[in-house]
């Protein structure tokens, strides 16, 4: 299980990119404001909220423009959800 700061989430992108862009609108700050703040496009951010792949360093410059961080767990891998993401890749 990966945890950002107040709330935890599994480890599927697209919950990732969903609780990313909760964490955003939380603070009423745009996909623009944490592009720029983050040194990145504002397509990035779109994509991650997306639960595209962005590249950990993209992830990790958003993530710093909202403050937030991750901090990483022990989990069960479960391997249905391990499936689905190699069919979402394509």
């Amino acid at each position: 299980m990966i945890a950002m700061t107040n709330f935890s989430i599994d480890v599927l992108p697209s919950q990732f990119g969903a609780s990313f862009q909760r964490a955003r609108k939380l603070r009423k700050r745009t996909q623009t404001w944490v592009a720029e703040r983050a040194g990145l496009n504002r397509m990035t951010i779109v994509q991650l909220e997306k639960g595209e792949n962005v590249g950990l360093h993209a992830v990790m410059k958003a993530l710093g423009a909202l403050d937030l961080g991750v901090r990483l767990d022990t989990a069960r891998l479960n391997y249905d959800d391990i499936r689905r993401m190699d069919d979402d890749d394509g």
